[in-house]
């Protein structure tokens, strides 16, 4: 009896085993073949197929009339994935579902851009609106991850048909995604909308933030670096003896304190002058005297006030 119950036992371990070995391999099949069969999809033709008059019409009327809100909620809640986390990708999923919000950094920075005291969620209307299509493109996968994951047998077309579909699922949510950071990143930094694409591997997917600790590091050090530059660019110029320091110019004097403003020593505080009767004709030459008195530029004292000298002979 014992030696036919041991026997019993080790049969039904083995057949767990086998089981469990064959659902884990099937599993790991299904996956390779999902990874796999994606190139099989810029193979496929153009397939036409019919759609049904009473299917097109739901269609129809559900996009015309929209959904209540109740199917709406029982919609998004009727399928929960798990989605494990796999060590060895390049890129981290595990919080594929979480609809990102605005990061601190860039919230201060937009209401600073803005003048505005709004809250988060309102500081920018074009950002949520995205955030709320965002909420629905995640929704939308559940349910299609769920027939992926399913281990009833499908056939090739089918199979090859929800591929498509994920397929095309990645490629709006990544646009979404593109246009929000875009459109924030246009209004806080519009010379650095390219580090979107050099840096893009920084970026998150998923998870409760926009842009991340990482991208936000990597724009910092970005506009520190094009400050640094723009301010070199603005100093002496490369063609300088190096060694010597550029001479500045003396300090202007404040009006305030003196109200002649003479800088520079060009110019001499007049004597004063009494007021006295001068034709109407050529009365500018009587004014030499006085300009003699209130510069020192050799291109006046020479060429205008000697002129005008001799023009006044002319009147005397």
């Amino acid at each position: 009896m014992a030696k036919h119950s041991k026997s019993k036992r080790s049969r039904k371990s083995s057949s767990s085993s086998s089981s469990d070995s064959d659902s884990s391999s099937s599993s790991a099949s299904s996956s390779k073949s999902f990874s796999s069969t994606f190139s099989d999809i810029i193979k496929l033709k153009s397939k036409r197929f019919e759609v049904s008059k009473r299917k097109s019409s739901v269609l129809a009327n559900w996009i015309v009339k929209g959904i209540g809100e109740k199917n709406l909620k029982a919609a998004r809640e009727a399928y929960r994935p798990d989605v494990k986390r796999d060590k060895k990708a390049s890129v981290s999923a595990s919080e594929l579902f979480t609809n990102p919000k605005l990061d601190e950094t860039f919230y201060a920075a937009l209401k600073s851009t803005k003048n505005s005291n709004a809250s988060m969620p309102n500081i920018d209307q074009l950002e949520k609106v995205y955030r709320k299509q965002t909420d629905v493109v995640l929704d939308m996968a559940k349910p299609l991850l769920f027939l992926l994951e399913r281990k009833s047998k499908r056939s090739d077309k089918d199979t090859k048909a929800l591929k498509t579909l994920s397929l095309l699922w990645a490629h709006l949510f990544r646009e979404i995604t593109h246009s929000r950071r875009l459109n924030i990143l246009t209004q806080t930094h519009p010379n650095h909308i390219g580090l979107l694409s050099r840096a893009a591997e920084k970026l998150p997917v998923g998870g409760e933030d926009l842009f991340g600790t990482e991208f936000v590091n990597e724009l910092i050090s970005q506009v520190k670096t094009a400050s640094l530059m723009n301010s070199s660019a603005a100093g002496p110029s490369a063609t300088s003896t190096p060694g010597k320091r550029k001479r500045s110019p003396p300090p202007l004097q404040d009006s305030r304190k003196d109200k002649s403003n003479y800088s520079f020593d060009r110019y001499v505080k007049p004597p004063v002058i009494s007021k006295i009767d001068l034709p109407i004709a050529g009365r500018t030459a009587h004014f030499v005297d006085a300009w003699a008195h209130l510069t020192k530029d050799p291109w006046y004292t020479a060429e205008r006030i000697n002129g005008c000298r001799s023009a006044r002979s002319l009147f005397s």
